[in-house]
């Protein structure tokens, strides 16, 4: 800024100079000379001059990895809703779809447990099950040996099943959680369809804080349904 000012004080005093001063017959050389100095003047003076800093674009605002999966929204209309503490989405967007058919089948098995942990209070097996409740169940199965062949039987159908068809949502080749089962229920419109999916997944996170509260509360009163000392 300074030197700008400079310049154009040089500026206005030779101009000055020229009017004032008497007229004089300059050597066309010298003439050529002064001119070239006030070209030169200019020219300095205007590369100092702030320049006009370009109209910031505005970014489109970035999507969210999540944001094309149903459940994203909230329960009131408009209003997102992420709950990712650890940023597992963002950080592995590949594995996004593993992660929303683990969500899945967590939350269908959790809703079938919830069941699981009522019904035994009201109908019971005959033999030795008639006496246990879904406490000391475990236990008692584990030593008859009925817990390693469940064992056995769901790690066959995740070996045959489900890794294959996780692996084939991973890929892009299968929605996560479609094992087409129920799809005579399944209503053609899209949004309706969406509207069934979130139901689910909404049930299914219930369903999985619901049986860790079942079961965290059986195994401190030692009770089966409804759980109370």
């Amino acid at each position: 800024m300074f030197l700008v000012h400079s310049h154009l004080a040089a500026l206005s005093t030779l101009s000055w100079s020229r009017v004032a001063a008497p007229p004089c017959h300059l050597h066309p050389r010298g003439e050529q000379k002064s001119i070239l100095a006030l070209a030169l003047l200019v020219a300095s003076a205007s590369a100092f001059a702030p320049v006009a800093p370009a109209a910031a674009v505005k970014a489109a605002p970035k999507m969210a990895v999540i944001d094309s999966y149903v459940g994203a929204e909230g329960a009131i209309p408009g209003k997102p809703y992420f709950f990712d503490p650890m940023n597992f989405a963002e950080s592995y967007p590949g594995a996004v779809p593993w992660f929303r058919e683990a969500e899945l089948k967590h939350g269908r098995v959790c809703m079938l447990a919830v069941v699981g942990m009522i019904v035994p209070h009201f109908i019971t097996l005959p033999g030795i099950f008639s006496t246990l409740n879904v406490v000391t169940a475990h236990d008692a199965l584990v030593k008859t040996g009925s817990m390693q062949q469940l064992l056995l039987f769901i790690g066959l159908f995740e070996t045959v099943v489900g890794i294959p068809a996780a692996w084939a949502t991973i890929k892009g080749e299968r929605e996560a959680g479609d094992f087409q089962f129920g799809t005579t229920f399944m209503p053609t419109d899209p949004a309706k369809l969406n509207e069934k999916k979130l139901i689910e997944l909404k049930n299914g996170r219930l369903a999985m804080l619901a049986f860790s509260g079942q079961i965290t509360q059986a195994v401190l009163t030692g009770h089966d349904f409804p759980f109370l000392y």
